[in-house]
């Protein structure tokens, strides 16, 4: 039976079923076969009695033996939990309250205005967990981009699990993640095994400054990272030619400084200086007083040393540098 551009309205009534006990149809044309166990149906709407569950999409399939509905090119709001699913594929089964969407998924949560693009995912409602097994890529409002191979994200904790990730941050910082957790409230990231390598706007190409930590907290305004070590050399196999590392750095991205507590500068993993507290300017800077980046001088003679140059900017138009040289 079809009946185009008409609405015609039927009520599954479901066994166990998370979203709600049925389903009216507002669509354009609809077929129901099967004595009813099948229903067709096109362009249109699939609401929930309770309307908290809403597809829109160009096709629709109901098994009632099965218990399950399929949807195609469509859109799926779920306004319990602020969300917005577009999708290729989506398949609900009821019995078991597990929603599958597959191809060009992109889920939105409308108040945090936090974006998730990927292939595929599982949302478990009676958990409320959204995992996905694919590659993904996460938006914020701040112009942050993270990207993962896999992530779960409990909506009932708002905290969403990464592993194996890049995030590319608004100050064009690149973190590369081992296993993170994003609270999606807070915006906070916190996790382990990190390197970062920083934006690098006032050195020259041969300079690589990075950081590179055992843990980390990262905000909007500053990277804290526990079991650290900062270096501008060049990357190479190897330890670098200098580092600094210490039991605590902050990279404060608002003042543009990074500062440490218990550091070493180390020259080819050797300690030779300590500092109980230490800071410099980060690499956007490209005028501010502060330690400058060390520089070695090797030589067979007695002549190689140490440099750990000091830039004091006097005024806008004056300034001094201080080089001590350690032999």
């Amino acid at each position: 039976m079809k009946n185009k551009f008409i609405f015609f309205l039927i009520y599954l009534f479901l066994n166990n079923f998370a979203f709600a006990e049925g389903f009216k149809f507002e669509t354009s044309e609809i077929e129901i076969i099967n004595d009813g166990k099948l229903i067709n149906a096109k362009n249109g709407k699939a609401i929930s009695e309770d309307t908290n569950l809403e597809i829109i999409a160009k096709n629709f399939k109901y098994n009632k033996e099965l218990n399950v509905l399929n949807a195609y090119n469509g859109i799926a709001y779920i306004k319990s939990d602020n969300l917005e699913i577009e999708f290729d594929v989506i398949n609900l089964d009821q019995k078991n309250s597990i929603l599958t969407a597959k191809n060009n998924i992109k889920i939105i949560e409308l108040k945090k205005d936090i974006s998730i693009e990927t292939d595929l995912i599982i949302f478990n409602r009676k958990k409320n967990i959204i995992e996905s097994s694919s590659f993904s890529t996460l938006k914020d409002k701040s112009n942050n981009i993270l990207t993962t191979e896999n992530f779960q994200y409990n909506l009932n904790e708002n905290i969403l699990k990464v592993e194996n990730a890049n995030l590319k941050d608004f100050n064009q910082n690149n973190f590369f993640i081992k296993t993170a957790f994003l609270n999606t409230t807070s915006n906070e990231l916190f996790g382990k095994d990190v390197s970062i390598d920083l934006d690098n706007k006032s050195f020259n190409k041969d300079n690589e400054p990075r950081l590179k930590g055992r843990s980390f907290v990262h905000n909007n305004k500053t990277t804290e990272i526990t079991k650290g070590i900062f270096s501008t050399c060049k990357k190479r196999e190897g330890c670098p030619p200098w580092q600094i590392s210490a039991k605590e750095i902050q990279h404060d991205r608002k003042k543009k400084v990074i500062n440490y507590k218990n550091a070493w500068l180390k020259i080819y993993d050797v300690p030779v200086m300590y500092f109980p507290k230490f800071f410099h300017p980060d690499p956007t800077v490209d005028r501010r007083s502060g330690f400058l980046v060390p520089t070695i001088k090797n030589s067979p003679n007695s002549n190689s040393y140490l440099s750990v140059p000091y830039f004091s900017a006097i005024s806008l138009n004056k300034d001094i540098t201080f080089t001590p040289r350690f032999y």
